[in-house]
């Protein structure tokens, strides 16, 4: 195809077009549907040949806009697919996102959850200020969960699972350290203004909120955004091993293609909420393990869940000393002498109903 019409990088592809008429899909052949669209809100628009979009449109003409991009994803969703649609309310713009939703709901697509991301928190991440001195800054937005068929789509929530706090619940409720993560995720925008993040686009989300999306999607092959922007989505595609498609009207070529390869660099992390802990945690490490104080020996279970905790902690760092590699060896060890100590009291039972039969 024609590279004015479209761009295909490392099994992505974005297509130059308006998502009102997605002809080159076919039928029921998209898995996930991840998108953010204009908020209608007056921003501008513009690709790399100075076409402009004034974002404003009258309220009925912009919702009508909509449904009728939401009635072209349907028609390419598999009877399985998912479609996560984020949108947030401004300051001065509070209650369109729930028209937003309900224009979804309209071209058909069945809502099933409303998702919380938290683009900060606590001091952690960046955000637009708007409150001034008549409301609260707003820090987080909507990321709605609409399927076309509600007994075909699945999710499966420990895909992209948290650590329990208390391990005696492993065992209990998972076979492994991981918990459904529930419906507020925090993915912190790093920056939201400047031209290195935006790069030519008003809004681009961070990828590692289509990333948690896709991954939480069992057997994913095929992903679309409809409103591609800087195609943010299609970088998680690429980390993801996934084929993703993506429409711009307004294209700015070469930040499309730089943002997809960021995907190659992407890594997700574990977000702690208390200012310089990072920094603090790895100055101590640091300081033990330059010193001659050895961890002491595990002597509880309730001392082995908060030994587990601490490594951890040091993994997410990627630490590796000698202080950390003895708190590895006191949880082996004593897991070890808790495996001895079970294997002996089976053997004790066993002798002792050998010994009654």
């Amino acid at each position: 195809m024609n590279e004015n019409i479209c761009l295909i990088l490392k099994d992505q592809t974005v297509f130059f077009k308006s998502s009102e008429d997605m002809s080159e899909l076919e039928d029921e052949s998209i898995d996930v549907i991840i998108t953010s669209p204009p908020y209608n809100r007056g921003k501008t628009y513009t690709s790399d040949t100075g076409e402009i979009h004034d974002d404003k449109m009258d309220e009925d003409e912009y919702l009508s806009f909509l449904t009728k991009i939401w009635e072209e994803c349907y028609r390419v969703a598999k009877k399985s697919s998912i479609f996560f649609l984020n949108i947030g309310d401004s300051a001065l713009d509070q209650g369109k996102s729930e028209k937003v939703a309900i224009s979804a709901e309209k071209a058909s697509w069945k809502r099933i959850q409303d998702v919380i991301w938290v683009k900060s928190f606590l001091g952690k991440g960046h955000y637009t200020p708007s409150g001034g001195t008549r409301r609260l800054n707003n820090l987080w937005e909507h990321l709605y969960l609409f399927v076309k068929d509600k007994n075909e789509y699945k999710i499966e929530p420990k895909s992209i699972g948290i650590p329990y706090t208390d391990k005696s619940n492993i065992g209990r409720y998972s076979d492994t350290d991981l918990r459904d993560p529930g419906n507020v995720w925090l993915i912190p925008y790093i920056k939201t203004t400047g031209a290195t993040v935006k790069k030519g686009h008003e809004a681009p989300f961070p990828i590692g909120l289509p990333y948690k999306c896709i991954k939480l999607v069992p057997n994913v092959k095929t992903v679309l955004d409809p409103f591609g922007g800087t195609c943010s989505t299609l970088a998680a595609c690429l980390i993801l091993g996934v084929k993703g498609y993506a429409y711009e009207k307004y294209p700015r070529v070469e930040v499309i293609k730089s943002r997809i390869l960021e995907g190659k660099e992407f890594q997700e992390n574990e977000e702690n909420l208390i200012p310089h802990l990072e920094l603090s945690i790895k100055l101590l490490n640091n300081l033990l393990s330059d010193s001659s104080i050895q961890s002491p020996a595990i002597k509880s279970k309730a001392e082995l869940n908060y030994y587990q905790i601490l490594n951890n902690v040091l993994n997410n760092l990627n630490l590796d000393n000698s202080f950390k590699r003895s708190i590895q060896k006191r949880i082996e060890h004593f897991k070890k002498s808790l495996l001895l100590k079970r294997e002996q009291e089976n053997k004790y039972r066993q002798t002792k109903l050998d010994f009654k039969s």
